[in-house]
């Protein structure tokens, strides 16, 4: 009776096809999607940590009610998006096909040993991954959450990896100039001030250098993005966690949806980045862009 309920709900959601007997069928993307290991399934279960949070997210609406919900509200945050980025690592034989992506000269820096830094850092499963595969590079990461890096300490420990407590927006004086490649993942839009930690790119990077930024592949332009499938999940998830623990910080609050267009907007202006140092990729990963920023002549030196 249970199984029968869902195929019933999700007939009616359009996402399969009730016919005579009765049978069900649906497309072949969406079969993938309905196994237990799929990237998207893996993404929607966001919606059991986010959900409960309706009330205060309401409430920050009224004019004298809390600008949003801290990072201590969502202790199942961290576990989800471990989950989610293990299964995205999976599908794409991260960092292998990542490295690959981005160009040769990242992987040949790699392997001859270069010093990289991950803001953000978050379980520290895309640092680890980078750290085994390339044993010849020293890799510094950090988060906010001082029991995430804890973890990370105790759990993804590696003797060419560093974890320390720190702020994206505010990274240290002596950090600058040290670094030839920085790597961002589904971290800018969640910070209270984004601008900030643009500002700071380049002022930790040696005169030639790279960034990748991976973030979520959306459009500024709301119209557009109404197009999107998943778009519903997308803005749910940017209303219910990223928009709120920004604005909870006193931040500017650009959620998940802030879109490619803001993005590369906000790189140039706060970032100083200009039109020829930045490539997007878009096909690469997938529901994500891949920001390519390239400091004097890069990785080629």
């Amino acid at each position: 009776e249970e199984e029968e309920l869902w195929c019933r709900v999700l007939s009616c959601a359009g996402v399969l096809q009730l016919k005579e007997g009765p049978l069900v069928s649906c497309d072949k993307e969406i079969s993938g999607a309905l196994l237990p290991d799929s990237e998207l399934l893996c993404f929607y279960t966001c919606l059991e940590f986010t959900m409960d949070k309706e009330p205060k997210i309401g409430a920050s609406f009224k004019k004298d009610g809390p600008l949003g919900c801290p990072y201590s509200d969502y202790p199942n945050f961290h576990p989800w998006m471990e989950n989610w980025t293990r299964v995205k690592n999976k599908d794409t034989n991260y960092p292998q096909e990542f490295v690959d992506s981005v160009g040769p000269e990242l992987r040949a820096a790699l392997n001859k040993g270069i010093r990289v830094l991950e803001p953000g850092c978050g379980r520290g499963l895309h640092v680890k991954g980078m750290a085994e595969a390339f044993p010849n590079s020293t890799f510094i990461a950090f988060d906010i959450a001082e029991e995430v890096v804890a973890q990370n300490k105790e759990e993804n420990k590696m003797a060419n990896i560093e974890y320390i407590v720190g702020d994206f927006c505010n990274m240290p004086q002596e950090w600058n100039g040290t670094f030839d490649y920085l790597m961002i993942f589904d971290c800018m839009h969640d910070l209270p001030h984004p601008a900030e930690a643009m500002k700071g790119l380049k002022r930790v990077l040696k005169e030639d250098a790279m960034v990748t930024m991976v973030d979520i592949n959306t459009s500024s332009d709301m119209v557009k993005e109404s197009k999107n499938p998943i778009s519903a999940a997308l803005y749910n998830i940017s209303l219910h966690h990223c928009m709120s623990v920004s604005l909870a910080m006193e931040g500017v609050g650009l959620g998940a949806c802030w879109g490619v267009e803001k993005a590369l907007e906000m790189l140039k202006e706060h970032g100083g980045w200009k039109e020829e140092e930045i490539s997007v990729d878009l096909e690469s990963i997938v529901r994500h862009a891949v920001y390519r920023l390239k400091k004097g002549r890069g990785l080629c030196a």
